[in-house]
């Protein structure tokens, strides 16, 4: 690059004194990772309410421990965080509670709109007066905590931005 330099102020009039020395590189050290990915790695083994405690303790998420869940508390929304070992999945959900002057075909229509629009998340009426919202990832074989927490992360904020988005007819309470 440098050489070409030379030859177009060469050829501007300019004149020469010989190839232009290199700039000193500054040394650069990057961050360390912020996982480490051995230790890292949850095992389909290691799936138990105790390894997902200490592990959103270690990324200084509140929860709350329920029998056989955690209910986490994000920027989005809380999400309740469940272990089907039977199936191998982690099942992340929340609700939202419709206002009591919506109707029944209105609430239906906004669930299937969610679920028209968005993906991660699926949405459904299963109570009168509540919208599930649920994920599920699937551990078999194990996965890496930055996933875990991350998609705990995306689901909450994809739910929460999905009704801000489809709620139209403003049925959330």
């Amino acid at each position: 690059m440098f050489k070409l330099f030379d030859v177009l102020k060469r050829g501007l009039g300019g004149a020469a004194a010989g190839p232009t020395p290199a700039a000193p590189v500054p040394a650069v050290s990057l961050p360390a990772a912020p996982w480490n990915t051995e230790s890292d790695f949850i095992h389909e083994d290691q799936f138990e309410l105790g390894t997902l405690i200490a592990l959103f303790r270690r990324v200084m998420l509140s929860f709350e421990i329920d029998a056989d869940s955690l209910v986490v508390e994000t920027e989005s929304a809380h999400v309740r965080v469940m272990i089907d070992t039977d199936r191998k999945i982690l099942v992340m959900r929340t609700l939202y509670r419709f206002r009591d002057s919506s109707d029944h075909e209105a609430r239906l229509r906004l669930a299937n709109r969610l679920n028209a629009s968005l993906i991660l998340v699926r949405f459904s009426v299963v109570d009168d007066d509540m919208l599930y919202a649920d994920y599920c990832l699937l551990y078999q074989r194990g996965l890496p905590a930055f996933h875990i927490v991350n998609s705990l992360r995306r689901f909450a904020l994809v739910a929460r931005n999905g009704l801000r988005e489809c709620d139209s007819e403003d049925l959330i309470a």
